[in-house]
């Protein structure tokens, strides 16, 4: 790859961008307050888009990867329309164009998406100003359907499955899990782990049979010493869907529990209002009122005979005690209404 070539400098321009071990999400709590300071002021949302100290960062090593593939795409993609040596910022000139030919590839909407991401963070134009099809979680299939593997990955992995399961973790965080990470907390048994951007994320664990499984974790183990051997990740198998099951799972016990005894609605809200603080937030939600999905999602999970209101109160508390999240949306749409 020359030196000089488009694609080169938009590799280049990615590199420039790296900003690993700093926080996303202090960045993001940044760009809110100073968008909310601009409203105030009467400036646009057009004004207060410019606004954003995330743009000009890549805050993982994985990002970074995938941001560089992308950009080497529409670098191919330039070089074969013969813009080998335009600039980067020629370059915007043919994102709308190249964002068309995916589409004309055939390439679903999330996929585009990536690439429009990647292509706009190399060369600082604002995905916003460009037309792209829009992105709908009813048209997700990762995590819904069977892989080739699964069958192996049950028989020989099961013990990392049954982990997760229980845990709910992602698999980077569930890889670096030591004994130290899991305490005790008072009444609940908490594991702590760094999520993406550098958060502090927990998993809270209240059930009494819950808590000696997790506590059990780390019986024999020195503070420092991990949890699971790294043998057990070279594996393909599904420990995302195991998360999702178990935000299924604690989404429907916590219902269930709140339908016999009512009074424990009381406890989930503290849950959740403890939960937002800790994040430096405050939860704006109404938990009294459910969460209804929307647009094109609630269309196919009518026509799937799916539920489409769900406890937002319980709904939320999933998203503070198993998945990280502050989203009764994500939490919805990309786990519990899969079940």
């Amino acid at each position: 790859m020359a030196r000089n070539s488009i694609k080169y400098l938009l590799k280049q321009e990615l590199e420039h961008k790296a900003a690993y071990g700093q926080s996303k999400h202090q960045d993001k709590i940044s760009t809110n307050e100073k968008r909310a300071e601009m409203k105030r002021e009467g400036k646009t949302y057009e004004e207060r888009l410019q606004v954003n100290d995330m743009r000009d960062k890549i805050y993982s090593y994985s990002t970074m990867a995938t941001y560089q593939q992308q950009v080497g795409y529409f670098g191919d993609y330039l070089i074969s329309q013969g813009c080998r040596k335009i600039t980067v910022e020629e370059s915007k000139d043919y994102i709308q164009e190249y964002i068309d030919h995916l589409q004309e590839q055939g390439k679903s909407p999330y996929t585009i998406a990536t690439a429009l991401a990647a292509v706009c963070k190399a060369t600082g134009a604002i995905a916003h100003d460009y037309k792209h099809p829009p992105r709908s979680v009813s048209h997700i299939e990762r995590g819904t359907l069977s892989r080739k593997n699964d069958r192996y990955n049950e028989i020989n992995h099961a013990g990392i499955l049954a982990a997760n399961r229980l845990l709910g973790m992602r698999r980077t965080a569930l890889s670096r899990l030591t004994a130290k990470d899991i305490i005790e907390r008072g009444d609940e048994v908490v594991v702590l782990s760094k999520g993406k951007g550098g958060r502090n994320n927990e998993q809270i664990f209240i059930l009494p049979e819950e808590k000696a499984a997790v506590l059990a974790l780390k019986e024999g183990k020195a503070p420092d010493e991990r949890i699971f051997d790294r043998r057990d990740f070279c594996n393909d198998a599904d420990l995302h869907h195991m998360r999702q099951q178990r935000a299924v799972e604690v989404y429907n016990r916590i219902v269930e529990d709140m339908q016999q005894h009512p009074e424990r609605r009381d406890y989930y809200k503290q849950i959740v209002h403890d939960g937002f603080q800790r994040r430096g937030r405050t939860c704006r939600e109404n938990l009294d009122n459910p969460y209804c999905v929307r647009g094109q999602n609630r269309q196919h999970q009518l026509a799937e005979g799916k539920e489409v209101t769900y406890d937002r109160c319980a709904v939320l508390a999933v998203s503070i005690m198993v998945l990280n999240h502050c989203r009764s949306d994500v939490t919805v749409e990309h786990y519990i209404q899969k079940q």
